[in-house]
């Protein structure tokens, strides 16, 4: 149904979600078990979690960009690789 060009595309589209959706599961997955251990640490020493939250903002707001990167270098990557 569609050429071999636009399929190649479809693929490498496919390709960078996959990419990108598995390095924000990862991503969420280590952020959440490091916020665990450090949210039971600060618990026992009775001391404000605010900095830790904070910390964990901006965690996620970089894994997003590091998500958004990826993505964008395994579509640019299959581009340039395409033609």
């Amino acid at each position: 149904m569609f050429s071999g060009r636009l399929e190649r595309r479809r693929k490498n589209r496919r390709w960078a979600v996959v990419v990108a959706a598995t390095l924000l599961a990862v991503g969420l997955a280590v952020i959440g078990v490091v916020a665990k251990q450090g949210f039971d640490m600060l618990g026992a020493a009775d001391a404000d979690w605010m900095p830790m939250l904070l910390g964990v903002l901006v965690a996620l707001a970089g894994l997003l960009a590091l998500c958004l990167v990826a993505y964008v270098a395994v579509r640019a990557y299959g581009r340039a690789t395409s033609d």
